[in-house]
């Protein structure tokens, strides 16, 4: 095995570049017992050496928090590893959930930089679980690629979208294409928009308990192929042409759907926003008129319709280890907040909750630790259960930490006062 420092020296001499460390070490590894996972530890330490020696620093934390993204042999999930990254991890709830796949209690794993949101979380909590606990269920499932082509003329373009759409034999030969890799994965259906010579093919997979994204990339790329056999002139201009569309705040995926579409509601008892929140529920009601609907509109939001519902679903995803660049989208939020006999029917929509259970980070270290937390770490019993679990929890978060902020609102200034008091003790 090549000894550290002659890794380094190489680094420096730029006879072997950065990338190239993990199979560099994996060759002279094979030869004893071929440990890809050693490799890549190995790799990182080396790595983030050099790194202290070109600043003349030492960076002790990041080693200190390596965490083992090895796959498989030659697999990592990360390229040129130096170690890890921390974000303080806390606990919410309890929140009881009368889900189709969440039923029962859940502690709510958060991981955030901002004090107060987990002391919200929790009173949020508190005051649905006093009032009967949150119901919970998914209307919509599917990840999708929209693959974008030049069919030569608007007259082609027809000719294809009307194939996609009506040729009943045609698209069968799609579906069989789209899944011929696939273990689980299934294609639901194609949508088609056109745009003078251009179609964009919207393709919707039901995934399993993955998030999808790569996957569907995949079994898209084969059904653009089969595409091809009937449309030999038709130009693939990009494999993704953003109407799936991908980690960018987005009407598309509100209107028609990406991952899952969550529903979370509870009815607050009135004698319970008096205790907890010394307010009503007409109050709760105005404030998110006018601030979530409003002052959101005024504002010119893209499914920002809520108070803070990316606070919670950061926090979530950092701690599971979903795709962080997927809250973009997948915090899109609508409240709903309505006065009933003196009660307070609350409730909240998330269109597109882009969540997994299994892939990425799902499988490291403290992911799937948290995931387990919530009982819903790898594969469901069935393909996509523990996925849709995942997604009820979450949604029951956000229903939670969106009552506690309306009720801090409710009362004047208790917004600033305590965000000053837990994160300054102030």
């Amino acid at each position: 095995m090549t000894s550290k420092e002659d890794l380094l020296e190489k680094l420096e001499k730029g006879e072997t570049r950065l990338h190239e460390l993990e199979n560099v070490i994996f060759e002279g590894l094979q030869k004893k017992d071929g440990k890809w996972a050693e490799a890549c530890a190995t790799a990182s330490d080396a790595r983030l050496t050099f790194i202290e020696k070109l600043k003349s620093k030492k960076f002790r934390y990041i080693k200190s928090h390596f965490v083992d993204a090895a796959v498989k042999p030659q697999v990592a999930g990360i390229e040129n590893q130096i170690g890890g990254s921390v974000t303080p991890l806390g606990i919410g709830g309890p929140v009881k959930i009368f889900g189709d796949y969440a039923k029962g209690e859940f502690y709510l794993p958060a991981a955030t930089n901002e004090a107060a949101l987990i002391a919200g979380l929790s009173r949020g909590c508190k005051a649905i679980n006093e009032s009967g606990g949150a119901t919970t269920l998914v209307t919509r499932n599917w990840m999708t690629r929209a693959p974008v082509l030049d069919l030569g003329s608007a007259e082609k373009a027809r000719e294809l979208t009307n194939a996609v759409n009506h040729d009943k034999q045609f698209y069968e030969k799609i579906k069989a294409a789209a899944e011929s890799e696939s273990k689980v994965s299934k294609l639901e259906f194609v949508e088609t928009f056109q745009t003078g010579k251009k179609v964009w093919l919207r393709f919707a997979f039901e995934t399993g308990d993955s998030m999808g994204m790569n996957s569907v990339t995949k079994y898209s790329a084969n059904a653009v192929k089969e595409i091809k056999k009937k449309f030999p002139h038709a130009g693939l201009i990009a494999l993704s042409g953003n109407m799936c569309s991908d980690k960018k705040s987005n009407h598309t995926n509100i209107i028609l759907g990406r991952g899952k579409a969550v529903e979370a509601e509870a009815t607050i008892k009135k004698e319970i926003l008096e205790k907890i929140y010394k307010t009503d529920a007409r109050t709760i009601e105005k404030i998110n008129f006018s601030k979530n609907y409003q002052g959101s509109a005024m504002s010119g939001t893209l499914g920002g319709f809520n108070a803070n519902a990316a606070n919670t679903v950061a926090a979530m995803f950092l701690a599971t280890g979903q795709d962080a660049a997927q809250i973009v989208e997948s915090s899109s939020c609508f409240v709903t907040a309505e006065e009933q006999n003196g009660d307070l029917y609350f409730s909240v929509s998330m269109p597109n909750l882009e969540v997994a259970t299994v892939g990425g980070g799902t499988n490291y270290a403290t992911a799937k630790e948290c995931l387990d937390i919530l009982d819903c770490a790898g594969a469901g019993k069935k393909p996509g259960d523990n996925a849709k679990k995942l997604a009820e929890i979450i949604a029951a978060a956000v229903l939670a930490q969106e009552l506690n902020l309306l009720g801090a609102l409710a009362n004047e200034y208790e917004l600033a006062e305590s965000h000053i008091k837990l994160a300054r003790g102030k």
